[in-house]
């Protein structure tokens, strides 16, 4: 027999009821505060709504179920580990779960323009939350950040999706930091004034490093996960901090190099002038890592190419672009655990496009493709040796090379002789192909008798185009208009004609 649970004592119920009034009041207060301190008009009221920590993490794994299936971790998981940037004991989507649970204290629910705020945070993070996510209500209603992430997807083009999450979360960062320093009497209320316009503090933002920035209490709130999730992510003592070098990296960015984007976009600037960059923002972390080539309208380049006929029993799991900072975290991972890695850093600083393929059979094997377009030849050698020292290291089997008229390629195999696999590393000028998973069986004189690896490579040159980055995202968008035209008439077909309307009137 289940016994009901002893209703709450009417004075608790009270005292619960009158803490949400308070929230909301202060909520209000803090919202007009916002406006004044970024110069950006309140346009409308913001709905807002209180709930407690299990409350918002339920609606948060809500959306994340909704918004990114099941499947597409697992795929992204097993390309991560077959890169060696995941353990294999990681599981990727149980850990961004964990991540929800802890890293949460309210947020902007985008889809739904309401303001959620939590229950139960002292009072000085509660308020400097607040205005973080208050903040992005504001930039909802100025900028549509609906129409800002929409042109792809993080699973279509991860390095877009960052990027555009590093301008949102940046510009909301610096937000609350120059809400915490007037709040504090360090900037002075009423005049126009932000931490960019305060030489020594900014200096010392742009010059700490990414753990140093994270572990600052003096960022004003406790750590968030994700689009809309307050402040700052913390390290210390946290899932965040014991999870992958990339999952890390992947969180942080949007708030410490967005942050450090928007305080090098304001310096010398008004906010009017960031402002402006919402109708023409970054689109790759490279941007957003180097703001001179965003401000000098250096644009990356698309890479397409296709390998899935050459690989028969392998059907297309992943599809996506890395990007500077995924590459530099790909990288920064091996450097992490093997001697003799280059600097993720500079070896990654040439990149100009890439594209990562995944496929997988009916084992659960998967092969990754990825081709990669750099600055110069120089700037792709060194990617080029970077993943011959990595794939050496990992499979303790050292590559043997060849040079060509084009470049010049590495292979490497290891396993058992009839059911190994293959890393194949190949320069092509200032293109970089890596294909890391192939299948590899060997007769009895040591000789190559599956030629999967090669179909692969064949099929990825024959099929290979680059086109300059603005092209590829007006097709995008072209493609976009022309689905939603087609949808609009045939939602029309179903309705009745004016005459009709009109007669029913």
């Amino acid at each position: 027999m289940a016994w009901a649970q002893d209703p709450k004592p009417a004075e608790e119920l009270v005292g619960e009821q009158a803490r949400e009034e308070a929230l909301l009041a202060a909520a209000s207060e803090i919202a007009v505060q916002v406006a004044n301190i970024r110069g950006l008009e309140l346009l409308a009221e913001i709905p807002k709504g209180v709930k407690d920590r299990e409350a918002l993490r339920t609606m948060l794994i809500e959306q994340l179920h909704n918004e990114i299936p099941e499947e597409v971790f697992l795929a992204e998981e097993q390309m991560f580990k077959r890169l060696g940037i995941f353990e294999p004991e990681v599981n990727y989507r149980q850990l961004m779960l964990d991540l929800l649970t802890e890293q949460i204290a309210g947020f902007y629910d985008q889809s739904a323009k309401e303001l959620y705020i939590m229950v139960g945070l002292p009072e000085q993070l509660q308020y400097s939350a607040m205005a973080h996510e208050i903040f992005h209500a504001i930039q909802d209603q100025h900028f549509d950040i609906g129409a800002l992430l929409a042109p792809f997807t993080s699973q279509e083009n991860g390095d877009f999706a960052l990027a555009r999450m590093a301008l949102i979360e940046g510009d909301a960062t610096v937000l609350m930091i120059d809400y915490v320093l007037y709040e504090s009497g360090t900037l002075p209320a009423g005049r126009a004034l932000s931490v960019a316009d305060v030489p020594m503090i900014t200096a010392t933002l742009l010059e700490m490093n990414t753990e140093e920035l994270a572990a600052t209490e003096g960022m004003g709130t406790p750590g968030m996960m994700g689009m809309g999730e307050s402040a700052v992510p913390s390290l210390t003592d946290s899932v965040l901090g014991s999870a992958p070098r990339i999952v890390r990296d992947l969180l942080l960015f949007p708030y410490i190099e967005g942050m450090r984007f928007v305080l090098r976009a304001r310096a010398n600037r008004n906010w009017s002038d960031v402002d402006a960059i919402y109708a023409d923002a970054p689109v790759s972390t490279t941007q957003i890592l180097h703001p001179e080539r965003y401000f000098a309208g250096e644009l990356p380049i698309d890479v397409q190419f296709d390998a899935a006929e050459a690989l028969g029993g392998y059907e297309p799991i992943f599809d996506s672009v890395l990007g500077e900072l995924q590459i530099r975290s790909w990288l920064a991972t091996h450097t992490d655990r093997y001697e003799g890695i280059p600097d993720p850093g500079e070896s990654a600083a040439g990149w100009r496009g890439d594209r990562l393929l995944g496929y997988r059979n009916d084992s659960g094997e998967v092969v990754a493709v990825h081709v990669s377009s750099w600055e110069n030849e120089d700037e792709a050698r060194e990617f080029a040796s970077a993943q011959v020292a990595i794939a050496e290291a990992r499979y303790e089997a050292g590559a043997t090379h060849q040079s060509g008229e084009h470049g010049e390629s590495w292979c490497l195999r290891h396993g058992p002789n009839t059911d190994g696999e293959r890393v194949y590393i190949e320069r092509w000028g200032d293109l970089v192909l890596l294909i890391d998973g192939a299948p590899s069986s060997l007769g009895e004189t040591g000789e190559e008798r599956d030629p999967t690896t090669y179909l692969a490579r064949d099929a990825v040159w024959n099929t290979l185009s680059r086109v300059p980055f603005e092209a590829a995202l007006a097709a995008r968008e072209a493609n976009k208009d022309a689905e939603e035209e087609q949808s609009d008439e045939v939602s029309a077909e179903g309705a009745p004609a004016d005459n009709d309307l009109r007669e029913t009137r």
